[in-house]
């Protein structure tokens, strides 16, 4: 025992304290797909953000999470389609025939992949702008709304709606999108 004062020192060998540094140090080296790194960057609204954090973590409250819960329902299925299929995350927002409709209409075609993940990468690739990440959200969003519509307000479906939506939303992302994307955007808009 000395009659040095106490120091504090951390696992990482600084005496400062970090929070992102004990953060990392709590999660381990854990991979996450590069989707995530995209969604947080994104000028989107923190609303899109967190409800595109949870289609990818499949939490999202499709009729699927509310059967997997207990919680009875008339029907289970897409709300979009007539093919009877169970509305999960995937179906709904990704391979449904509106979904399929409405990704055509901004220049998408859906592939089939085993995993979401690899559709966005897709989506990135057809895209080849550095604002992809926007897109693929806000469209995820209008998607998402016009289902929304057909189950609480009775307002019938269509890809016109949701592509009115994406409009909608994407405008409102001119305000807060990064400068240098003007541009860009605006000339991706006219396509």
């Amino acid at each position: 025992m000395t009659n040095a004062a106490d120091v504090w020192s951390y696992i990482w060998g600084n005496s400062l304290f970090s929070t992102k540094k004990a953060y990392c140090q709590l999660r381990g080296s854990s991979w996450s797909h590069p989707v995530f790194k995209w969604l947080w960057k994104s000028s989107c609204q923190h609303k899109h953000k967190a409800f595109f954090w949870l289609l990818c973590q499949d939490r999202l409250s499709t009729r699927n999470i509310i059967r997997r819960k207990k919680i009875h329902l008339p029907s289970y299925n897409c709300v979009l389609c007539s093919h009877n299929l169970e509305e999960t995350v995937e179906h709904l927002l990704i391979y449904c025939d509106l979904a399929r409709e409405c990704w055509g209409l901004i220049g998408l075609t859906v592939g089939v992949y085993p995993n979401p993940y690899q559709i966005f990468e897709d989506f990135r690739v057809q895209l080849n702008v550095p604002f992809f990440m926007e897109i693929v959200i806000i469209m995820c969003w209008s998607i998402w709304a016009v289902r929304n519509d057909v189950i609480f307000r009775g307002i019938p479906a269509s890809s016109q709606r949701c592509l009115a939506i994406f409009k909608l939303n994407f405008g409102l992302l001119m305000w807060i999108a990064k400068k240098k994307f003007f541009p860009l955007i605006e000339s991706w808009l006219e396509q």
